[in-house]
């Protein structure tokens, strides 16, 4: 019989090729090799220290700025959140400011970032770090995870980015670059996927520098490691992926497709008097709560924001304004149509020009307040997306009375 050459080490080489294939058909578990881990760590750190991008909540480690940063960039791109960043740390620099600050003042500042339920969350965490802690963010797992909004991962960045606690991160970024490395085969949104991944982060994040490890692990998904046409010749650490090794980086992660939009109709309408036009305020427990539209009806298809009225069936424009404010109108043409999406939902509103037939208001169903405003006023007042949308077009036009 012929037994197994032997390489230098006497090592069999069966054994060898074995290992060898186990690698390049992807180790489900190559964060078990320390080695690995090894050289992961230090080609990431060295990648980031060259190339890490200017931003502004990096400055410092304050955990305040952190809070907030990473709140903004939940679902939001770092383009998209910079401008916003900047102008809500002007309005509120420190923790405190923000928890003495009104809810509608947060709100305001937030406007035009979406997802408001993330602002009520942090004015919420600003408030209870002044109850709780003095003032002063805390440096533990469970009182950092006690603050309102904050799930696992805003945790793990607060902690590690401003006081260098060794705790994990999985976010959009690092899921993807997490599930290329590892190979990893299932849909990224099963929840087997999400413990592995955790699971993943938890063995490479280092007791040293945990900070600058999580920072140039979500920067490498951000800047190389992106959904589409990954930069593999210019990732620092390509040679340990194992999606790579199988050519699979255009193809991993697996991602489960969204469902399709619901579909919405609705029709507000822009009704005028004496040069002012009216707004009515949102009620408590319901989409856009605490901000201002113009009176806003469902039509048809899904109901996302509750306009139904109770005990009614479908009604007409007409007759939902007197409702929601308590005056008879005259509508008119139809001025503008926008769509928008919202939580799981597409949305077609139609704007309509309307001439109130008297002035005297009364708040109906699911609406706190209704009122007249000047036209040139209606940027002092928080609006949804498709609110402002519509005071532009109004901007552009001139309404009658």
């Amino acid at each position: 019989m012929r037994r197994p050459a032997k390489d230098s080490a006497g090592r069999s080489s069966v054994t060898n090729n074995t290992t060898r294939g186990k690698e390049a058909s992807g180790d489900p578990d190559p964060d078990l090799d320390p080695s690995w881990i090894d050289q992961v760590r230090r080609g990431l750190v060295a990648w980031y220290e060259r190339s890490s991008r200017d931003l502004p909540w990096r400055s410092d480690r304050d955990p305040y700025r952190i809070l907030v940063s990473e709140t903004m960039l939940v679902q939001t791109t770092v383009a998209a959140v910079v401008p916003y960043f900047e102008r809500f740390l002007k309005r509120f620099p420190t923790l405190s400011a923000l928890a003495e600050a009104e809810e509608a003042e947060v709100l305001k500042a937030w406007e035009g970032l979406g997802y408001y339920r993330r602002a009520r969350q942090l004015h919420a965490a600003a408030k209870q770090v002044v109850a709780l802690h003095g003032g002063k963010i805390p440096d533990d797992p469970e009182s950092v995870r006690a603050l309102p909004g904050v799930g696992r991962y805003i945790a793990g960045a607060v902690l590690s980015f401003a006081f260098d606690r060794p705790a994990p991160i999985v976010e959009a970024n690092t899921q993807r670059v997490l599930a290329r490395w590892l190979a990893w085969r299932g849909d990224l949104k099963a929840s087997s996927t999400q413990a592995r991944l955790w699971q993943a982060a938890e063995r490479l994040v280092p007791a040293q520098r945990a900070g600058v490890f999580n920072q140039a692990f979500m920067e490498l998904g951000a800047l190389i490691c992106t959904p589409r046409a990954p930069s593999c010749l210019l990732c620092p650490v390509a040679e340990v992926c194992r999606a790579r090794a199988l050519g699979l980086q255009d193809v991993l992660p697996i991602v489960s497709p969204r469902p399709s939009p619901l579909q919405a109709v609705e029709a507000c309408a822009l009704v005028v008097r004496d040069g002012r036009i009216l707004i009515v305020k949102r009620g408590p427990n319901r989409l856009w709560e605490g901000f201002w539209e113009f009176p806003t009806i469902h039509v048809s298809g899904a109901d996302p924001a509750g306009r139904s009225f109770e005990g009614r069936g479908p009604v007409e424009l007409g007759e939902g304004v007197r409702l929601l404010a308590g005056i008879e109108i005259e509508i008119g043409a139809r001025l503008q149509t926008v769509t928008f999406g919202v939580t799981k939902h597409r949305v077609k509103l139609d704007a309509f020009e309307a001439r109130g037939l008297d002035e005297s208001l009364t708040p109906g169903p699911g609406v706190v307040e209704a009122r007249w405003v000047r036209p040139e006023s209606l940027a002092d007042y928080l609006f949804g997306s498709a609110g402002r949308q519509l005071i532009a077009g109004l901007a552009r036009r001139s309404l009658g009375d």
